[in-house]
C-alpha cells in the first residue's frame, strides 16, 4: 500500500513531462512551418520580378529592333527618292489657290507666285508686310480681324482694255448681239456710238442724253438679281475677249493679281471688292475665287419690290408671293474717288491695311490705307505699260509712274514685274476698228487699187 503510495507522484511527474513535451514540439513545428511559407514566399516573388525584368528587357530590345528596321526602311526610300528638278519647266503652274503658302521670307515663289517674275522689288515689299504682320514676336503685328485688303476690280486684277470697261461689253452684247433682247432705237444708238469708239481707239465714250449707268439699268432691269448674275457668268464664259484671241471675259483676270489674292487669304487677311463697276457684276465675276457676296462694295443697282409700282419704297409693304427685283435707274453717285472710302466706312467699319488700284478712281482708297493712324498700312499701284501683251500706253503710264511717286505706294509693272498676264495661248491681236482703220489707211495711199 505504501509502495503504490510511493509511485502517484513519479507517474505525475512522468505525465506532465510528456504534455510539456508535446507542447513545446507543437510550437516548434508551427514556427518551422511558417518559415518555410515565408521563404516560399520570398521565392515566388524574387521568380515574378525576375520574369518581370526579363519581359521588359525583351520589350525593349523589340522596339530596338523596330525602330532600327524603321530608319533602314526610311533611308532606304529616301535614297531611291529622284533628284528634285528645280528647272522652270518643272514648276508648278496650276492655281495659286493650291500653293498659297503662309508669310515666310524664304517662300518659294515659283510655287506662290509663278507668273511673276522672281526679282520683282514691288513683290518682295508685300510678301516683307505680310512676313511682318503675321509674326506674332513682331511690333507690327496685326490680329487677323484687323488683316483687310481692298481691290479695285477693272484694271487692278481684271482686264479693262478688252477693248473698255467689262460692264461697257456686256451692255454692247446685250443692246446689240442678244437676239432674246428687243433694245430701243435710242439704245441700239448710244451703244453703237460706244462700241464703234471702243474698237477704233480702245476708249470709252460717253454719247449725249444717255449715260452708262443708264443704258446698263434699263438692259436689265426687271431681272432678279440672281437671273442677272446668272446672265454676266454665261456672257463672261462664252464671249471672246475684243483684241486678244484665246481667252474669254471670264478668263481675262490678271493671273499675278489673282496669286496675291490667294497669298494673302492664305495668310488670314479679309479680302474685299471696291469697285465703280455695278455691284452684281461683279459679285457674278469674282465669285470664281470665291469672294463671297457680302465682300463686295460697288456701285449700287436699285432694287425694288415686284408689285410696288411707283409706291416709294417706305409707303410700301411687299407680300410673301412676291420677289425683288432690279430698277432703274443706278446709283448716281458711283463707288469711285472719295466715294470708295467712303462706302468702306459704310460697308467695313474699319480702314484697310492694304489696298490695290491702277486709276485715279483709286487714289483716295491707296491713300486711306496708307493713312490709317491705327496700324501700318501700304497702297499698291498697277501700271498698264506693257504695249506687247497689253494695250498699255507709255504716256499714260509715265503719268502714273509720277503719282505713284509723289504719293509713296508701291507700283506694279506689267512690263517688268509680270512672267505673264493672262496665262500661255492668250494672244494680244488687234482691236477690230483698227484693222479697218489700217485698210483704210492703205486704200489711200497713191497708187492703191
Amino acid at each position: 500500500m505504501n509502495e503504490r503510495k510511493n509511485r502517484g507522484p513519479l507517474v505525475a511527474a512522468f505525465l506532465a513531462g510528456v504534455i510539456i513535451t508535446a507542447i513545446a514540439a507543437f510550437f516548434l513545428l508551427g514556427q518551422m512551418g511558417g518559415s518555410a511559407k515565408e521563404d516560399t514566399q520570398v521565392e515566388a516573388d524574387a521568380s515574378g520580378k525576375a520574369q518581370a525584368e526579363s519581359d521588359a528587357s525583351g520589350a525593349a530590345q523589340a522596339e530596338a529592333d523596330a525602330s532600327e528596321a524603321s530608319q533602314v526602311k526610311a533611308d532606304a526610300s529616301e535614297e531611291a527618292k529622284p533628284e528634285s528638278d528645280t528647272s522652270e519647266a518643272s514648276q508648278p503652274q496650276a492655281d495659286s489657290s493650291e500653293t498659297a503658302v503662309a508669310a515666310d521670307k524664304d517662300i518659294d515663289y515659283a510655287s506662290v507666285f509663278p507668273s511673276w517674275n522672281p526679282d520683282s522689288e514691288s513683290l518682295s515689299e508685300l510678301v516683307d508686310f505680310v512676313a511682318d504682320v503675321t509674326d506674332e514676336s513682331s511690333p507690327g503685328y496685326l490680329d487677323p480681324a484687323d488683316r483687310i485688303a481692298v481691290f479695285d476690280m477693272d484694271g487692278t486684277i481684271l482686264c479693262e482694255k478688252a477693248p473698255v470697261y467689262v460692264d461697257y461689253c456686256l451692255t454692247m452684247y446685250r443692246v446689240l448681239d442678244d437676239p432674246s433682247y428687243e433694245a430701243t432705237e435710242e439704245e441700239r444708238d448710244a451703244m453703237q456710238q460706244v462700241r464703234d469708239h471702243a474698237y477704233s481707239e480702245g476708249k470709252t465714250f460717253h454719247p449725249e442724253g444717255i449715260t452708262k449707268d443708264d443704258l446698263v439699268a434699263s438692259a436689265f432691269a426687271g431681272m432678279t438679281p440672281e437671273e442677272f448674275r446668272a446672265y454676266v457668268v454665261d456672257f463672261a464664259d462664252h464671249e471672246e475677249v475684243v483684241g486678244f484671241e484665246g481667252m474669254t471675259y471670264g478668263q481675262s483676270f490678271y493671273k499675278p493679281m489673282i496669286e496675291v489674292i490667294e497669298y494673302l487669304k492664305a495668310n488670314n487677311f479679309d479680302v474685299w471688292m471696291v469697285s465703280a463697276c455695278e455691284r452684281e457684276v461683279v459679285r457674278a465675276l469674282v465669285e470664281r475665287y470665291d469672294i463671297p457676296y457680302d465682300h463686295v462694295i460697288a456701285t449700287d443697282v436699285p432694287y425694288v419690290a415686284s408689285a410696288k409700282g411707283e409706291e416709294a419704297a417706305d409707303d410700301y409693304n411687299m407680300g410673301k408671293d412676291e420677289q425683288i427685283l432690279l430698277g432703274a435707274p443706278l446709283d448716281e453717285v458711283e463707288c469711285g474717288k472719295s466715294g470708295k472710302p467712303a462706302a468702306i466706312t459704310r460697308e467695313i467699319g474699319k480702314r484697310p491695311v492694304l489696298a490695290f488700284g491702277n486709276s485715279s478712281g483709286d487714289y483716295s482708297m491707296l491713300n486711306y490705307a496708307e493713312g490709317n493712324p491705327d496700324h501700318r498700312g501700304m497702297g499698291f499701284f498697277v501700271v498698264c505699260d506693257d504695249t506687247e501683251r497689253e494695250y498699255g500706253s507709255d504716256e499714260k503710264a509715265a503719268e502714273y509712274y509720277d503719282q505713284v511717286e509723289k504719293e509713296g505706294w508701291t507700283p506694279f509693272s506689267m512690263a517688268d514685274d509680270w512672267k505673264t498676264i493672262y496665262g500661255d495661248g492668250v494672244q494680244k491681236t488687234e482691236l477690230p476698228g483698227a484693222e479697218e482703220q489700217d485698210v483704210e489707211e492703205e486704200e489711200a495711199l497713191p497708187g492703191a487699187a
